[in-house]
């Protein structure tokens, strides 16, 4: 490479770095431009975030404010819709032949201040199922249940007028056994009326032979109230004929019949208020249908709302008792209980009876 050369290239690298130098002064305003505007639009990026987490730390607070309203408010409403139970409501239980599912049962009921509760009536010559009872009543009276309890006629052949002085010995020998055993209030009976021939013995020989039957009873068992249960069909016949010695006429009110057909349920309560007083009658039974809950209706919000519409009604009357059919479904008979075969409640368990 010769001198000239050399000089040429350096005089061209010279020229190239001025160029160079100038393009970058002139450049220079707008690269300051271009990073303050940078700047700035980082900046509103994170001003903007500040307010949004601002705004995201006011929505959880909020929200958190939110839950604890919603929270307060869930429990005040846990409060209020379990009430106190009606203090004249008792209940029908099926005896078990277990005896800890039986004592379950009667703690549970205790617990939840069903203190009246009537073991189902056996048939006066079924002896297996009067054992039964006087196994598992003494049981339940040493817990401090007050237990409803006596014999009837409903599973063998009608009564007739020959049969009838079976029967009668037969209500004695048990109102003596209950008297012994703690029995709160002896029933000579339960709607005897649809099991009786009609011929040898009609409706009204039946009533006059409760009301003289009821006064041999009333020398037997002395702790307590005699009470029959009578047809809710035959209420005006009781009330027309008068109860005699016996101290309470209950019965036995659905609000449908077992195909589904309205019952006048209100009229026979309110028959059987003004036939009796408030004092001398009561609801031995009472339910949605004659053949269950479910056939009612399947939705238990429904069944509920019904057996609260019952209890309303039966309170308003000024009637003092009322039993509902009943606590427990068994493998034999299922379909009424308020706990069911499976172990848990029907919803008219906690929002009707409990609530009422």
């Amino acid at each position: 490479m010769d001198i000239k050369h050399f000089k040429y290239i350096e005089k061209r690298k010279s020229t190239e770095y001025i160029s160079i130098i100038i393009l970058l002064l002139l450049c220079l305003p707008c690269l300051s431009t271009i990073i303050c505007t940078f700047n700035t639009e980082i900046t509103e990026i994170i001003i903007e975030n500040i307010k949004n987490q601002e705004g995201i730390n006011q929505s959880s607070d909020n929200f958190q404010s939110l839950s604890i309203d919603l929270s307060q408010e869930d429990t005040r409403l846990t409060e209020t819709i379990y009430q106190q139970k009606w203090s004249g409501l008792g209940i029908n239980l099926l005896p078990h032949w277990l005896t800890e599912i039986f004592d379950d049962h009667i703690d549970t009921l205790l617990a939840n201040d069903f203190t009246e509760i009537r073991i189902e009536l056996p048939d006066w010559d079924n002896k297996d199922d009067i054992y039964k009872c006087r196994i598992m009543i003494p049981r339940a009276v040493s817990k401090g249940a007050k237990i409803v309890w006596g014999i009837t006629n409903f599973g063998g052949d009608d009564l007739t007028s020959t049969t009838w002085a079976n029967f009668r010995a037969e209500v004695l020998t048990q109102a003596a056994w209950a008297e012994a055993n703690g029995v709160f209030e002896f029933q000579i009976g339960n709607e005897i009326e649809n099991h009786i021939d009609g011929t040898t013995l009609t409706v009204a020989q039946l009533i006059n032979n409760l009301k003289s039957l009821a006064t041999e009873v009333q020398a037997i068992f002395t702790s307590g109230n005699i009470s029959y249960t009578c047809e809710s069909n035959n209420i005006s016949d009781w009330v027309t004929a008068g109860k005699g010695d016996i101290d309470i006429i209950a019965s036995n009110v659905y609000m449908e019949d077992d195909l589904g057909n309205p019952e006048p349920w209100q009229d026979k309560i309110s028959s059987l208020v003004s036939g009796f007083g408030v004092n001398g009658t009561y609801l031995s039974e009472f339910g949605l249908s004659w053949s269950g809950v479910d056939v009612y209706s399947e939705d238990e919000a429904i069944q509920a709302a019904a057996v609260t519409e019952m209890i309303d009604y039966i309170k308003a009357s000024g009637m003092t008792r009322a039993f509902y059919f009943f606590y427990a479904d068994m493998s034999w008979v299922s379909g009424y209980g308020a706990l069911k075969e499976d172990g848990t409640y029907r919803l008219l368990w906690s929002q009707a009876l409990l609530s009422t």
